[in-house]
């Protein structure tokens, strides 16, 4: 009975812990809607995994109030003590990982720069070669009487 006490409080661990990963993403990355729910439903679907495998691994399929109330405070013991440093120790890394991109892809953003530089001179050239060739198709065309 101590180690299905104990695997149950573990599992609540687990849970809280996925949550945190589902939930620091979210904050760390802005995505569309359409993502947001496939993320939740991907989080329900491994929260499920983790607890059928729980269930099925210690108790032989038997579930019992004992180790939802143990399961129950495995989650609390995670969010109330260890989640704050999982969430600060994961945004640290995510910053880190964006800084990271961000310098590999520097040389890429100022060829985009360049190069938007230059159509931005030729659509101008060709904005002005526009309105010089209208005025003298504008001039060209016979006045009415």
């Amino acid at each position: 009975m101590a180690t299905q006490l104990l695997s149950f409080a573990i599992c609540g661990l687990v849970v809280g812990f996925l949550f945190d990963i589902f939930r620091i993403t979210r904050k760390a990355f802005k995505m569309p809607n359409i993502l947001i729910y496939i993320e939740d439903i991907l989080f329900w679907i491994l929260t499920g995994l983790v607890l059928l495998y729980t269930i099925i691994t210690f108790t032989d399929g038997q579930i019992r109030l004992y180790m939802i109330f143990t399961l129950i405070l495995g989650t609390l013991i995670y969010f109330l003590i260890v989640s704050k440093y999982i969430i600060i120790i994961n945004i640290k890394i995510i910053d880190i990982i964006k800084h990271i991109i961000k310098l590999l892809l520097l040389p890429f953003s100022k060829i985009k720069s360049v190069l938007i530089k230059k159509i931005n001179i030729y659509k101008i050239r060709l904005n002005k070669e526009h309105k010089k060739i209208k005025v003298k198709q504008d001039n060209k065309l016979p006045v009415k009487k």
